[in-house]
């Protein structure tokens, strides 16, 4: 009898018994979701954390999932994503977990993220028409997002709860020393403006203090036309932006020809939207660290 009530108390955790937990498997939906489950999961035993989308996809808004993708959910005990929308390849709410094996759950990480930044139906914040998804550009974000999944996935599983917690405070600390050191250059350039490729960058611009004076692709994949690109370059003029950022995601051209026109630095920062399928636990912290010291020597220009 002890056995069946126990075997039902994990299941309604959503995880599988202590006899079955061998094969227990957690997805992370994209690349900046799966840097942080395998850290909170360290050290978790018989967990196994896969990768749904390729690491090097980038932000997935035209991403279309393949038949790999489903077998990988319906394998899935927890399927861990980013949430905002930002997994519109998994369609409408609620899809996904009909896709996955019965008693499989889905955390959405930025469920218990406050400070979320919303945009208007261009791109520009503020305006209340949705959230921006790319809180995982933002080390202050992915630090409250490691906090999110810790809570989550120790509500889920308590026996582990100590090690879930554990391991996002051990990662929190470089997270928020990170936010420090944008904050710290935002008080060096403060209200400095800049123009964005599209809005993944907006966290990691409120952390640096920085205004975004425009959005080159407000609809992404969306490339501007000519008389939207003299517009730009008229905005950058009068407010005298200081640099045009775009991603490795996306060719610089257009961002390039901006800067030319305005006579401005156009730099590359790396969002950690995808990344090497091998790559070290240090490696926001690194990629962040160097978007900084690029986006320094840009502005002090």
């Amino acid at each position: 009898m002890k056995i069946f009530f126990s075997l039902l108390l994990c299941l309604a955790l959503g995880f599988a018994s202590p006899a079955l937990a061998a094969g227990r498997e957690l997805v992370a939906s994209v690349f900046p979701v799966w840097l942080l489950l395998r850290q909170v999961t360290r050290d978790v035993p018989d967990t196994t954390v896969k990768l749904l989308l390729p690491a090097g996809t980038g932000c997935p808004h035209d991403y279309s999932m393949t038949p790999q993708d489903r077998r990988t959910l319906a394998r899935a005990d927890v399927l861990v994503i980013n949430g905002l929308g930002l997994e519109s390849f998994l369609g409408e709410p609620g899809k996904a977990g009909r896709l996955m094996k019965e008693g499989a759950v889905v955390l959405d990480i930025s469920s218990r993220v406050h400070n979320l930044l919303t945009e208007d139906e261009e791109g520009h914040e503020g305006h209340g028409h949705g959230e921006n998804p790319h809180t995982f550009a933002s080390p202050d974000m992915m630090a409250a997002m490691a906090d999110s999944l810790a809570g989550q996935l120790a509500e889920k599983d308590p026996d582990n709860a100590a090690t879930y917690r554990e391991n996002a405070a051990r990662i929190r600390k470089p997270l928020l020393d990170l936010a420090d050191d944008y904050a710290a250059l935002g008080r060096k350039f403060s209200g400095r403006g800049v123009v964005i490729q599209h809005n993944i960058f907006s966290y990691l611009a409120r952390n640096a203090d920085l205004v975004v004076d425009a959005v080159v692709q407000p609809h992404e994949g969306q490339e501007p036309s000519a008389g939207e690109m003299l517009n730009l370059v008229r905005i950058m003029r009068e407010k005298k932006t200081a640099a045009v950022i775009t991603e490795p995601q996306y060719p610089a051209r257009t961002g390039r020809t901006l800067a030319a026109e305005a006579g401005i630095p156009c730099i590359s920062l790396d969002p950690v939207a995808g990344g090497p399928a091998d790559a070290p636990e240090d490696y926001y912290e690194k990629t962040m660290r160097e978007n900084l010291r690029v986006l320094e020597n840009a502005l002090g220009n």
